[in-house]
């Protein structure tokens, strides 16, 4: 059975230099303020008052 997702893949989402810089340029003409949120971050580093329980996808390959 093929998963549908890839585990060992990761890539991280990136965007072109000359896409930020429009939409910098677009706001500054504009007048508009820019923010940043990072919400994968966020949830990584948050605090977690409970206890959670995880268990890793069928077949997918557990160390000794």
């Amino acid at each position: 059975m093929q998963m549908p997702w890839e585990y060992g893949n990761t890539h991280s989402p990136t965007s072109r230099f000359a896409a930020v810089r429009t939409i910098i340029v677009t706001a500054a003409q504009e007048g508009m303020e820019l923010y940043h949120w990072d919400i994968q971050g966020a949830f990584c580093t948050s605090n977690v008052d409970t206890e959670i329980f995880m268990q890793p996808p069928t077949g997918y390959p557990l160390p000794d």
